[in-house]
């Protein structure tokens, strides 16, 4: 007997009997009706606020939105303003405060005729709440999913999906997009979920948004319609048992306005129709300037394209044009030995590469940290600066929330170059943006811009609010301010075990192109 050939054609049997498996359970229906974006609102607040900046054609203007009641103000305000259409694209839409309120502001102004149309990642879907997801029944309002598991039953038929279709649920689309009327667009890192809005008493996460009006807008939109439009995209409502048969639409409708009323009364969001922000559109605080939507394509990781593309691409080739100084801000750092070699080579022609990540503490995902913790005295010995966020750091000056919290996780994915050219987006500086999930997010070429965003990094360094990193010989030493004093630690500071040994895993194991 050939033990060989016979393993082989076991295996192939394996695979024969999967693919089989799958087109049993393939219940959904994968042609989606090409759409495309309503023409800009002609009246209206937003439209008017937008026509009184005056741009000239190709001009943008943008606002940095440090603040996280900030951004959940404007969402809730440009979708109560709005007058033709919301398009909304997001990684992440959480069933709680903040998930609630903005459904229910979608949903009113569905109601009032605006169309809706919300692409979300398949990731957190099947873990909505049937309340939201009903509301794609409404005549206005369209959900569409980004690469759908075709198993939904359970876990172990979406582990032998994953395995016998070549991992294809490993891509995600991490995109996060706000735009109303076609006129308004907020992008960045924020995600729908109370630990974006500062809602969460015990949690927060310090991120980045950008307001952008003009021609990144109008860029912004017709990225939305190539995602929309994606050939790995498909309408909610082609899932069988997606939508759930209960509750009903005027179900879901009563309970999302019970919700708002609460967390309007109970003075949650206070502020909810009193906030001059989207009032003050184009009158202050807004730059006018050259702003540049940068995007994946949606099928990026079908391409198998041997080189970076799209957002990775793009910032590469910003940051290979400075000459004195690159600024890096990412939660979840891994550059790699490709990237690792790149930043030295930077310092080398005399660059000052400086980086703000997480500490072990602050991190909500232990195993991307222990990726990065390999690069460490690598990058320390090339001269790179680094800093790692502490996780008492809490709510910093400009940083406001709705709620005190008392943790705070870094979440801004965010780079300067030069103190004039900034991106803020939705890319880590790890493999896993890079290669697997798609990305975007805005490049900026304004001074005044690039100041603001490098506030944000210096509050970060401010005494008791991160680590210092450098090297006592060929120790690792983390240096902190505390109590006034300058304290020094030879070890991770840390007292978790769990977290000690997720991060050793990680750093040992060949997992790093998934981190």
């Amino acid at each position: 007997m050939n033990l060989g050939k016979s393993k082989f054609r076991g295996w192939r049997l394996s695979i024969a009997l999967g693919w089989m498996l799958l087109g049993a359970c393939a219940h959904i229906d994968w042609r989606a009706q090409p759409q495309s974006a309503l023409p800009s609102a002609a009246d209206g607040e937003i439209a008017a606020n937008v026509a009184a900046m005056n741009l000239s054609k190709g001009e943008s203007s943008f606002r940095l939105l440090q603040s996280n009641s900030d951004s959940l103000l404007l969402k809730l305000g440009t979708a109560e303003r709005a007058t033709t259409s919301l398009d909304l694209l997001y990684y992440m839409w959480h069933n709680d405060v903040s998930g609630q309120l903005l459904a229910a502001e979608v949903l009113r102004a569905a109601d009032r005729g605006v169309r809706i149309r919300l692409l979300v990642d398949d990731t957190y879907l099947r873990g909505l709440d049937p309340t939201l997801k009903v509301i794609d029944r409404h005549e206005n309002i369209e959900i569409r999913v980004y690469n759908p598991y075709r198993t939904r039953a359970n876990v172990s038929l979406n582990v032998f999906e994953f395995v016998f279709t070549g991992f294809r649920p490993n891509h995600r689309m991490h995109n996060k997009a706000w735009i109303a009327d076609g006129l308004v667009a907020i992008v960045g890192g924020r995600n729908i979920g109370d630990e974006y809005f500062g809602l969460d008493e015990g949690f927060h996460f310090r991120d980045l948004g950008v307001l952008l009006t003009g021609e990144a807008a109008t860029e912004a939109q017709l990225d939305f319609d190539a995602y929309w439009n994606a050939s790995v995209v498909v309408p909610i409502a082609a899932i069988e048992d997606e939508v759930p048969s209960n509750p009903t639409l005027a179900q879901a409708r009563e309970t999302l306005e019970a919700s708002r009323s609460r967390t309007i009364a109970d003075g949650t969001v206070a502020a909810l129709h009193a906030s001059p922000l989207v009032a003050s559109l184009g009158k202050s605080g807004m730059h006018r300037g050259t702003a540049a939507l940068i995007s994946d394509p949606a099928d990026k990781w079908l391409r198998n394209d041997k080189a970076p593309v799209g957002v990775a691409a793009t910032l590469e080739r910003t940051i290979d044009r400075a000459e004195r100084e690159v600024i890096l801000i990412s939660p979840y750092f891994v550059p790699g030995q490709r990237g690792a070699r790149w930043l030295a080579s930077l310092e080398k022609r005399g660059v000052q590469v400086k980086v703000l990540t997480n500490s072990l503490n602050a991190t909500d995902v232990a195993a991307v940290h222990g990726g990065y913790a390999r690069y460490r005295k690598r990058l320390l010995k090339a001269g790179i600066e680094i800093h790692e966020l502490k996780r008492t750091a809490g709510a910093l000056p400009m940083e406001s929330s709705f709620r005190g919290s008392s943790r705070a996780s870094l979440h801004t994915k965010a780079a300067i170059i030069d103190g004039e050219i900034s991106f803020v987006g939705s890319y880590n500086l790890d493999p896993r943006s890079m290669w697997l999930n798609t990305e975007m997010g805005v490049l900026i070429d304004d001074a005044a811009f690039a100041r603001q965003v490098r506030e944000h990094y210096e509050l970060a360094l401010l005494p008791g609010a991160s680590f210092e990193l450098g090297l006592d010989g060929s120790r690792l030493v983390w240096t902190e301010i505390k109590d006034g004093k300058v304290v020094t630690h030879y070890r991770e500071p840390t007292r978790s075990w769990s977290r000690r040994i997720v991060s050793f895993l990680a750093r040992v194991l060949p997992v790093e192109r998934h981190l």
